[in-house]
């Protein structure tokens, strides 16, 4: 309090600012963060900026649910329809989505790091700048999907589809490709050191301007 007193007038102002400032971003912070409606989990819900994390929900149906910046990290739900699902920026490290389905899913800018997509369909399903470093796509269908500037550094594609995908300046170091169809993919940019491509299908993909130093082909 002392010191407040002995604050000039503009000090004092910039001082007060600072203090509504704070106290909007704490405000904002925990909104981030609101408990799920339970009425909500639903086709079509919203459900955005909730905390769902560690939910287990299997077999769900949240096709064209609002979960934009929702936290999904650890949840269980495997099995589940995410179809065009808006998921914007939303947080799903370490999640469990064997076999969902994510065709049409708005996934921009959503963290899936560890996530376990096996046998997933994300078929058309936007995940540009997304990050998927160390995420199992194995057997994932992803075709006509939109993976630009995302982050696949160490990814498991084995086995996956990926035809006709968009992987533009990707990041896909150290990721496993092997046996994965690229037919008609877009490479172009792409960082694909030490990545594993051998016996990928790569058929009229665009590798051009791509990083290819020391991957197995």
């Amino acid at each position: 309090l002392n010191l407040y007193l002995l604050l000039n007038k503009n000090e004092k102002s910039l001082a007060i600012a600072g203090i509504l400032a704070l106290s909007i971003t704490l405000t904002t912070s925990f909104a981030d963060h609101r408990q799920p409606n339970q009425s909500e989990i639903k086709p079509g819900g919203d459900l955005g900026h909730t905390n769902l994390r560690k939910i287990n929900r299997k077999r769900v149906d949240l096709s064209d649910a609002k979960l934009s910046n929702a936290s999904l990290s650890e949840a269980m739900l495997d099995g589940s329809d995410l179809r065009n699902a808006n998921l914007k920026n939303a947080k799903l490290r370490k999640a469990s989505l064997f076999n969902v389905k994510f065709q049409g899913a708005d996934l921009e800018g959503a963290i899936l790091k560890n996530a376990w997509l096996s046998n997933a369909n994300l078929s058309g399903a936007n995940l540009s700048n997304a990050g998927l470093s160390k995420t199992k796509l194995v057997n994932a269908v992803l075709n006509g999907a939109n993976l630009s500037n995302a982050n696949l550094s160490y990814a498991d594609l084995s086995n996956a589809s990926v035809k006709k995908a968009d992987l533009s300046s990707a990041f896909l170091v150290l990721a496993n490709l092997s046996n994965a169809n690229l037919e008609n993919a877009d490479l172009s940019g792409a960082n694909l050191i030490k990545a594993d491509l051998s016996s990928a299908f790569l058929v009229l993909a665009n590798l051009s301007d791509a990083n290819l130093s020391n991957a197995d082909l």
